[in-house]
């Protein structure tokens, strides 16, 4: 099952996002060895984006690490949910570790949505049916771009990468939780204009306030409803 829903949609936006990312390392001078162990070893877009964006611009690895740390720290609380509902299913505590290397965004969204339909000693073999789909998708849409770059105008495959971003937010509205689609319009609305204000801290800014405001507003909102019942 898990083969099946990560051939889906999640494999295709990942090819097309991939596709960009590839075009950007290109673009950038750097190797495709170098540019599928990036993937590999980091296998984060927003991270692997701003890691190449600041070792092209000759930071140092100090700047890189914290940039690519930040821009990342997300994973951390997906992983802690998520590996909670796998764990039934494997008694090998290292292969959590060393699969959940391989999680993204998509994966933590079908998974979780997809635990409650299946018995606890499934969840596992299901999580790594969709993440060995996924991830043969990246590094098949990173081949394409890299090799395919100058087929494409230089402004079109690079902006294939914010596909994943659109798909994202898409992912996030179709859950409609309260707090989830408030931080999305929040994020929305607020993005661009703390971006014109400032470009190197917009996008922390951004998710640091809009989703603050959506969880305020959302805590808020349900604590007047208890009171009017």
């Amino acid at each position: 099952m898990g083969l099946v829903d990560g051939s889906g949609m999640p494999a295709v936006i990942l090819i097309i996002s991939l596709m960009g990312f590839g075009a950007l390392c290109r673009e950038s001078s750097l190797g495709l060895v170098f540019s599928l162990v990036q993937l590999t070893t980091m296998w984060a877009l927003p991270g692997q984006i701003a890691f190449i964006e600041l070792f092209t611009a000759g930071n140092s690895i100090f700047a890189i690490t914290l940039a690519v740390a930040m821009a990342n720290a997300r994973f951390m609380p997906m992983t802690a949910t998520l590996m909670t509902y796998l764990r039934p299913g494997t008694k090998q505590t290292l292969l959590l570790y060393l699969f959940s290397h391989f999680l993204s965004f998509s994966a933590w969204v079908w998974v979780l949505r997809r635990c409650p339909q299946i018995q606890p000693e499934l969840r596992f073999p299901y999580y790594l049916g969709f993440v060995t789909v996924t991830f043969t998708a990246g590094v098949i849409g990173l081949l394409v771009g890299y090799l395919l770059v100058d087929v494409l105008p230089g402004t079109i495959s690079q902006s294939l990468v914010f596909v994943n971003t659109l798909y994202f937010v898409l992912m996030l509205a179709d859950i409609r939780g309260l707090a989830t689609v408030l931080a999305v319009l929040a994020g929305a609305i607020a993005g661009p204009l703390i971006h014109m204000g400032t470009n190197n801290w917009g996008l922390l800014l951004c998710g640091l306030l809009g989703g603050s405001f959506a969880f305020i507003i959302a805590k808020i909102l349900r604590k007047s409803e208890k009171d009017i019942v």
